[in-house]
């Protein structure tokens, strides 16, 4: 479990600020900037979602900050799964106006609970 919770944290390292410089370098180019940063939240939101439910499946449900990004993010993906499949509810379509908000801000706290989770020698589950 330790060499998940390393190899993730660096998988997320990676992702995360590879993307970013990915993204300086792409807005040299006309309309890159924006391009670049809309998949950064799908590309980034993706491989952190992965990591989530792994975690959630090693039994890490528990942890304070799971439950809290669970609720902030999981309705966001869940609705734009509903969009992609033309369903639409129009009463839930204010939840990804505040996942542009909170997004980047759970991504990067992300960061520092798999820092965490794989410096700490007793990890409890």
């Amino acid at each position: 479990m330790k060499t998940f919770l390393k190899t993730d944290y660096y998988l997320q390292l990676t992702v995360f600020f590879g993307f970013i410089i990915f993204a300086m370098i792409n807005s040299l180019l006309p309309n890159g900037i924006a391009q670049v940063w809309f998949k950064f939240y799908f590309v980034v939101g993706g491989f952190q979602l992965v990591s989530y439910f792994v975690k959630i499946i090693l039994g890490f449900w528990k942890d304070l900050f799971i439950k809290i990004y669970g609720i902030m993010i999981l309705p966001i993906w869940i609705i734009l799964l509903l969009e992609k499949s033309h369903i639409s509810i129009d009463a839930l379509f204010i939840i990804p106006f505040y996942g542009l908000f909170t997004s980047p801000v759970m991504a990067f706290f992300y960061l520092f609970y798999c820092r965490d989770k794989s410096k700490n020698p007793l990890v409890n589950l």
